[in-house]
């Protein structure tokens, strides 16, 4: 898919957000009642509104799991925790404090369409339905691995550690980032 792609790889139309993000996650029992589409101001839209959308708020006014679109990069923020989805082709001008404190995503997104990677984040986005915490835990990427090294950051290995009351624990793996709910 990286051919596919002229800029950035997560420049999203207001109806791909709806078709494979707000509407894939209703169909997983997501409360549709808690979504809201905000403009780039904070304004609420329609998501069938003209004006693109920059953020998805899946809490309703709890704001404690939102979604924003910035192109270059995409962000989950839960219990303000920032996930950080980058264009691979910009990564080398990320800095380490572009990134510190985040969980940094490291797999490949440009080898994916626009359904997937939104797939993927709803899928993320799910692993935080009634979360009441997360805790992070970071570590050194293995000397074998295959992740690339960049010239301002180093990237590194996430555990995600959802507290959200339920006795059935799972995980689920996105690339370096481990979630345990």
């Amino acid at each position: 898919m990286s051919g596919e792609y002229k800029e950035y790889c997560m420049q999203f139309s207001n109806e791909e957000l709806k078709k494979n993000m707000i509407e894939y996650l209703i169909s997983r029992s997501w409360n549709n009642e808690l979504i809201r589409c905000l403009s780039a101001d904070g304004d609420v839209l329609e998501v069938s509104s003209s004006e693109k959308i920059e953020t998805i708020v899946f809490d309703g006014n709890a704001e404690n799991l939102f979604i924003k679109f910035y192109d270059i990069q995409t962000s989950i923020f839960v219990h303000d925790t920032e996930l950080m989805f980058i264009d691979e082709d910009s990564k080398g001008i990320y800095t380490a404090s572009d990134v510190y404190n985040n969980v940094v995503y490291e797999g490949k997104m440009r080898e994916m369409s626009h359904e997937e990677i939104l797939h993927m984040f709803s899928e993320i986005i799910l692993c935080f339905k009634e979360a009441t915490d997360i805790h992070i835990v970071q570590s050194d990427i293995p000397k074998e691995s295959r992740y690339e090294k960049y010239k301002y950051y180093i990237p590194h290995m996430f555990v995600v550690n959802v507290e959200n009351g339920n006795a059935d624990r799972r995980s689920k793996i996105f690339a370096n980032i481990t979630i345990n709910l």
